[in-house]
């Protein structure tokens, strides 16, 4: 992969048959030749000439496309040929790419075509040296191409001697008339094979920059620096992290309040109340599967009939907003103001109580010095070529990083906050690691101490609903069904004798799946001619 160097291609001709003609076409190059003379300014003066054998078929008009340095350009365009004439020669621009296009009298023999033209400022430089890149079939030869000679003249004010000049592939550089000259032969092309040449030689003129593969390496070295650096600060700010065994939640945490001390979303905290709330029998969760058009939906339907006498002032609230919807979809619908400003009080609570701290002022910071660092790089790129200004780019992309990967963090636990929850994690995976045990041996009681720690366990990072249905399918095989609390109901299981047991567990993974697809939404590229400087000729072809 190349990096910062003129993306030069001289695509084919294409020859250009009449509709009723174009089944029958059939043609091969029997000889292609290329001389590109290098100019001291770096500009190249390139003639190509290219033999049809034209097999079958007629043909009357081609073009070729040159996608050439964004700062260079194709001038003083010449197209002749010994055997036919050739007229309307124009330059134009097909899909933002020049194009050069010609026409001559329906043919079917074969024919020689001369393309001369100047292409300026396509020399590049690579480690102190330049390059000239003649990439003869660039994209695969189309039909097969014989007897291909390419020369690439230097000029005398180069001042270079024979073993200066580099060659890739091999060739042969032979002086002539105080001129250096790059030879290369290939006998045969086959369809679909590139085919490229390279000179390179002590720098001599000003050209674009391409980097060698030891400044590629140090640039990656430079970004993987700037990210590690960040990686570091984003570690060294990650707050206290004591060692706490737990088999109970912190007393003074309710659910929503460790919601927000995990930092975990709105979403979580309102499942873990509605799962609660069910257990407790204030809300019923009633899952079914409707009829459609398209085939069946599933959903969960909520009734509400609470006992203020054991509801907080928060579930109270909770309860009553989720009274006037029918299905957890509607509510999840309708309620996202209602669910940001409950998680917005108790987040604040949480500051308030000394068990977390924002750091939102250095984030924000860093981010502001990401942004700079990243186009800071770019703007050094685009001012200019040199090796200093790809190292800019790439330090900048390795601070852009790190102080993207700092400024993550931008909150930390205190003390107090980080002692609350490494106790609740300790919880939380001790409760998981005994519903994981049960399910083994006993389904039954894995879905029944499943149910009642689910409003906490659903904040353990590894509990999903392909968590939870591990335990139904563990209960397909079981000889008795879970008692669940009334709060959960399966319409299905009432309809269905097989599976009730499995069934049974249905309310708790529509309302997990309602949650977590709504969580996930939120989160989530031809006879051709030599080129110069990173470039070349496309593949030959024939319409």
């Amino acid at each position: 992969m190349r990096l910062f160097h003129p993306v030069l291609v001289l695509y084919t001709l294409l020859l250009v048959a009449s509709p009723a003609q174009a089944q029958e076409k059939q043609y091969a190059l029997s000889n292609f030749d290329v001389t590109v003379q290098v100019r001291g300014d770096g500009h190249y003066a390139v003639n190509e000439s290219i033999v049809y054998d034209f097999q079958r078929g007629h043909f009357s008009r081609a073009y070729r496309s040159v996608v050439q340095a964004e700062a260079g350009a194709v001038r003083s365009v010449q197209v002749t040929s010994p055997d036919t004439p050739v007229d309307s020669v124009r330059v134009g621009e097909h899909d933002g790419t020049p194009q050069m296009r010609w026409a001559f009298p329906d043919r079917t023999a074969p024919a020689q075509f001369d393309v001369r033209y100047v292409l300026e400022r396509a020399i590049y430089e690579r480690g102190g040296r330049n390059v000239v890149e003649l990439d003869v079939m660039a994209d695969g030869a189309v039909v097969p191409t014989r007897d291909v000679d390419v020369r690439v003249v230097l000029p005398p004010a180069f001042d270079l001697r024979r073993d200066q000049v580099t060659l890739d592939p091999a060739g042969r550089v032979e002086r002539e008339a105080e001129r250096l000259v790059a030879t290369f032969h290939q006998d045969r092309v086959a369809e679909g094979d590139d085919y490229s040449v390279e000179v390179t030689f002590p720098k001599r003129v000003e050209g674009e920059f391409l980097p060698t593969g030891t400044q590629i390496v140090f640039g990656l070295f430079l970004v993987l620096l700037g990210g590690a650096a960040g990686g570091i600060a984003a570690w060294s700010w990650r707050g206290p992290r004591p060692d706490v065994t737990a088999r109970r939640p912190p007393s003074d945490l309710d659910l929503p309040m460790a919601v927000a001390l995990l930092r975990k979303g709105d979403g979580w905290a309102f499942l873990a109340v509605l799962l609660d709330l069910a257990r407790r029998g204030h809300v019923t969760l009633r899952h079914d599967r409707e009829d459609q058009a398209l085939g069946s939906k599933e959903r969960v339907h909520l009734d509400g009939h609470p006992d203020r006498a054991d509801l907080t002032e928060g579930e109270q609230r909770f309860v009553d907003e989720l009274r006037a919807y029918d299905t957890l979809d509607d509510f999840w619908d309708d309620t996202s103001s209602f669910r940001s400003d409950e998680m917005s009080e108790r987040r604040d609570e949480v500051y308030d109580r000394g068990w977390m701290r924002s750091h939102a002022g250095r984030s924000n910071l860093l981010l502001g010095v990401a942004l700079a660092a990243i186009f800071g790089g770019f703007v050094a790129i685009a001012t200019g070529d040199s090796a200093v200004r790809f190292y800019l780019l790439f330090s900048g992309i390795g601070g852009s990083l790190g102080g993207f990967i700092a400024a993550t963090r931008r909150y930390t636990w205190t003390p107090e906050g980080a002692r609350r929850a490494m106790a609740l994690r300790s919880f939380l995976n001790h409760e998981k690691a005994e519903v994981d045990r049960l399910r083994e041996t006993d389904p039954a009681r894995a879905a029944e101490r499943l149910v009642a720690s689910l409003p906490w366990l659903i904040l353990h990072d590894e509990v999903s609903t392909s968590w939870i249905e591990e335990t139904s399918d563990a209960l397909d095989a079981a000889d008795a069904a879970p008692e669940l609390p009334d709060g959960f109901v399966s319409a299905v299981a009432d309809r269905e004798a097989s599976g009730a047991a499995a069934a049974a567990l249905l309310p708790v993974v529509g309302v997990m799946g309602t949650i977590e697809s709504s969580t996930a939404a939120g989160a989530t590229g031809t006879a051709g001619g030599a080129g110069a400087a990173g470039g070349g000729a496309g593949a030959a072809g024939a319409a």
